[in-house]
């Protein structure tokens, strides 16, 4: 049931994001609470799921990757690919 959208095709992130930026655009004039109250219920959600203790050690583990810097502000880097010589 919960890998599956109402068309029976299995949900992806790509999905879910446009779904999620829908509801922004729908508020352009409130974009900061929009995305308040829908951290707040996706926190809600994850309590219930998985438990008061669980949702703790999520959030720790997320501060953690933005401190590591894989959520940034700042521009990331493209990677450098260098040219393979034919063979």
């Amino acid at each position: 049931m919960y890998n599956t959208c109402m068309n029976n095709r299995r949900i992806s992130k790509k999905d879910i994001e446009n779904d999620l930026v829908q509801i922004f655009e729908k508020y352009p004039k409130s974009l900061e609470k929009a995305i308040s109250i829908c951290f707040n219920l996706i926190l809600d959600c994850f309590v219930v799921m998985y438990g008061e203790k669980k949702t703790i050690k999520l959030l720790e583990d997320t501060k953690k990757s933005i401190r590591s810097g894989k959520h940034t502000q700042k521009q990331r880097q493209t990677r450098k690919t260098t040219k393979r010589s034919q063979k």
